[in-house]
């Protein structure tokens, strides 16, 4: 089986496919692409709107970041969720039942939508500058993200969502956790998952698996979670 992958260098929607990869002991080649400061403000990406997406394009006119590669096959993949469940599904980490299967589906959901929210907050999209960021920050570690792992805490059945070995959603919903726990040590505030025994133990169980040990010593796990333009990278 070989992979390429293709996404910003940063963590963002990669980080669960770099986690699958790793404990999968699967390797993905990877295109990192970087965001330049324009001149007179904005940012540009030559090296994928200008080179890489046109070709890219006519092999699936959906695509976008992140995006695989099946070379075996030539199938172009994108969408972040249809990357998640079709490395889940080469990778043996999409259940091995109806229910199991159902559950790393709702399980991938439930996490974009945090992440979405998330989004909100870190990114100037909707009117959050620097100064207001850490009022926001701070609602939405309290309210907002409390909501989604609230519904999280109730779900897990197992140390994982889908049992007792991690699927495809645990590693989504592991980078949203890692990154609502960094959030929060970066503004001084206790970690959200004081009051989710469940998640925190999810959270510390991932993060000791002996097959992600390279990844997170090595430079992806470095690299910033969000764009250049956000408010918490």
């Amino acid at each position: 089986m070989t992979y390429e992958m293709g996404y910003w260098n940063i963590r963002g929607l990669a980080a669960p496919l770099r986690m699958m990869s790793a404990y999968a002991g699967v390797p993905i080649k990877e295109q990192q692409y970087d965001l330049e400061a324009q001149e007179g403000g904005g940012w540009a990406a030559p090296t994928w709107f200008a080179s890489a997406k046109p070709a890219l394009q006519e092999k699936n006119a959906m695509i976008n970041l992140p995006y695989v590669v099946d070379e075996a096959s030539g199938l172009v993949i994108t969408q972040s969720t249809a990357c998640y469940t079709y490395l889940g599904r080469k990778f043996g980490l999409m259940g091995s039942t109806d229910e199991q299967t159902a559950r790393v589906e709702q399980t991938l959901a439930q996490a974009f939508d945090l992440r979405n929210d998330l989004m909100k907050v870190v990114y100037p999209f909707t009117g959050v500058t620097p100064e207001t960021y850490p009022a926001e920050a701070a609602k939405h570690l309290s309210k907002t993200a409390n909501g989604h792992f609230s519904k999280f805490e109730g779900f897990l059945c197992d140390q994982y969502s889908a049992g007792a070995a991690p699927t495809a959603g645990d590693f989504h919903l592991w980078e949203m956790l890692d990154q609502h726990v960094m959030m929060a040590a970066a503004l001084s505030l206790p970690s959200p998952l004081e009051s989710f025994p469940k998640l925190a133990a999810l959270h510390k169980a991932l993060r000791e698996l002996p097959q992600l040990q390279e990844y997170f010593e090595g430079p992806n796990y470095k690299l910033p979670c969000n764009n250049k333009m956000a408010n918490f990278k």
